[in-house]
């Protein structure tokens, strides 16, 4: 759900916890929330709307708009190894542009 996430796929409510948040809008539709619901200013009260499986935070995924650069599912060791990569790959190239422009 993650993966295929888009800007649009992320809802800003306080339906569900009573604090405004984002989330993601698959999780809302499968646990039964509609439009009108989300829109309601509101706690829902997940013990009688949702049906005893549905629960906040268990079933419902909170998520930002960085969703969208989320591209793939890796082992937590492919993760770490390509954000050191990353962040040493920053690194040069922050002291390149200090070295370029004397900073």
């Amino acid at each position: 759900m993650i993966v295929d996430s888009k800007t649009a796929d992320i809802v800003y409510t306080a339906a569900v916890s009573g604090v405004p948040a984002n989330f993601m809008r698959k999780s809302l539709e499968k646990a039964g929330l509609s439009e009108e619901m989300l829109k309601s200013a509101a706690r829902i009260d997940f013990g009688k709307e949702l049906d005893s499986e549905a629960k906040a935070w268990k079933t419902i995924w909170s998520a930002g708009q960085g969703v969208t650069s989320i591209q793939d599912v890796l082992p937590v060791r492919e993760l770490i190894s390509r954000l050191q990569q990353e962040f040493a790959q920053s690194l040069q190239k922050q002291q390149h542009l200090q070295q370029q422009y004397g900073l």
